[in-house]
């Protein structure tokens, strides 16, 4: 018997985060998350209340835990896109079709009463965090900020009803790959046409620089599927998660006659790390995990955010900011992944493939037109 049960607490809202390691510990692909980091959001605190609610819910079949799931009403989103879209995220399940289904009708029926009538996901919790279903790739472990899951979940997704929508592209690209004679001719052109040069964050005057990177965002990113603005609350939480790991001289930021253009954002792969902490308990783990940071450095990175103003689409930008990131990157990776691009965004597909680019993991967003 399989049985639905909120996380309300701060007791369920903690065996919420703990449900995939209690699944999957087992996997060697699996990543736990820092400690803490995924039962905030459920809390009263939680720096996703601003654009809306976040609900956790934990099936158990014969009284063990055996999946779980998080609804979100995400206000923010449907007051941008004038929409009525419930989504879904956090979504984990041992592979059983009526664990599933029990998790996704309480989704709906959550969702549902709220108005919303179609589901989206899996987005942990916006498309400005974590999102998609991995559904090829699943030979290594997942990077910074990118999400994990068996290959049966393709077909629990398919079980419950749930529709493709879009495919989310990783990219890796190897810091022994040589940058050829025709990317350079291309990145020198693009400096003599465009006039941009490529400076680092300042992160002594980090408030005055993530301004610029917040305008850049959401006039850059405006065009990807499901975007919404990203606030000056969500950047300085993120800013706060991510001042202990970050290399200024990986994020760029690109001028024109002294105006910010592009940004470019690429973070040390921490994940390395924290596969590392498995089987540990949470504080066992967070004092592993500080020490690798100290004492140690990730072999790989991830550019994780990318932008060019409208004015200076194709105009070669991105692949100036992908060649600089793997000229600095030598220095210190052994190489990274470049995520996520959309399926449909051509002209950025081809920039990182010419760079040399391995398109090596596809992650999916699902959809089901109607939640009833």
């Amino acid at each position: 018997m399989v049985t639905i049960s909120p996380c309300t607490s701060k007791s369920q809202q903690k065996l919420f985060e703990r449900v995939p390691e209690l699944l999957h510990a087992s996997d060697p692909q699996y990543v736990p998350p820092f400690p803490g980091t995924v039962s905030k959001l459920l809390g009263p605190k939680s720096p996703f209340s601003e654009h809306g609610d976040i609900l956790g819910f934990v099936a158990y079949r014969d009284g063990k835990p055996a999946g779980r799931i998080a609804v979100i009403h995400n206000r923010t989103h449907n007051a941008y896109h004038q929409d009525k879209v419930g989504f879904f995220g956090f979504f984990d399940s041992i592979n059983d079709t009526e664990v599933a289904k029990a998790l996704f009708d309480k989704a709906r029926s959550e969702l549902g009463a709220r108005g919303l009538e179609s589901l989206r996901g899996p987005y942990n919790p916006s498309i400005n965090d974590e999102a998609g279903l991995l559904v090829d790739g699943f030979d290594s472990a997942p990077f910074v900020l990118m999400p994990y899951n068996p290959p049966y979940y393709m077909e629990l997704y398919d079980s419950v009803g749930m529709q493709p929508a879009r495919d989310l592209y990783a990219f890796y690209i190897s810091s022994s790959e040589q940058a050829s004679s025709r990317v350079e001719r291309i990145v020198n052109r693009v400096k003599r046409s465009t006039g941009v040069t490529l400076r680092n964050v300042d992160i002594t005057r980090l408030g005055e620089e993530l301004k610029l990177i917040r305008n850049l965002y959401n006039d850059t990113l405006c065009r990807n599927w499901g975007f919404y603005p990203v606030t000056a609350e969500d950047l300085d939480n993120a800013a706060k998660d991510l001042k202990p790991i970050v290399e200024p001289n990986m994020l760029m930021i690109a001028e024109k006659n002294g105006q910010a253009v592009g940004f470019s954002l690429a973070i040390p792969n921490i994940n390395e790390f924290l596969h590392q902490t498995r089987g540990s308990g949470p504080l066992m783990r967070a004092i592993k995990f500080l020490w690798f940071l100290k004492t140690r450095h990730p072999k790989d990175a991830r550019v994780a955010a990318m932008g060019v103003h409208p004015d200076y689409r194709n105009t070669g930008i991105a692949a100036l900011f992908y060649y600089e990131s793997l000229i600095r990157g030598k220095q210190k990776y052994r190489g990274g992944e470049l995520s996520w691009v959309e399926e449909t965004n051509t002209v950025l597909i081809k920039s990182i493939k010419v760079m040399g680019g391995e398109h090596y993991k596809t992650y999916r967003i699902f959809e089901s037109p109607t939640i009833h």
